[in-house]
């Protein structure tokens, strides 16, 4: 798992997870109705999108504590898709730091 130690570690793994994000939305929007299995997912991607950009903003914002000692807002969604979302782990790891703090050596 990835475990971010400062908070350019977490902002880009954040990044990273918007990015893979936006990609199965534009998949799932490609497939269209051939792949309900997919689409019938984007309504919860669209969910965890706006969650992370949420997180992202409240970072550059300046008004983010990591180490909450609670998961993100959208983990209730993540869990609904988890066995067909391939950045789980990612998402993971973002929710872990979210939750416990920023890893130490």
């Amino acid at each position: 798992m990835y475990k971010p130690k400062n908070v350019d570690d977490y902002v880009e793994l954040i990044n990273q997870a918007l990015f893979e994000i936006e990609d199965l939305i534009m998949c799932a929007d490609d497939e269209g109705d051939g792949d309900t299995e997919f689409s019938t997912m984007m309504p919860d991607l669209r969910v965890i999108e706006a969650g992370l950009k949420a997180l992202h903003a409240e970072i550059l914002g300046g008004d983010y504590v990591i180490g909450r000692g609670e998961d993100l807002p959208f983990m209730p969604v993540v869990q609904k898709v988890r066995k067909r979302l391939p950045i789980v782990v990612l998402i993971d790891a973002i929710n872990n730091a979210h939750k416990k703090g920023l890893a130490r050596d």
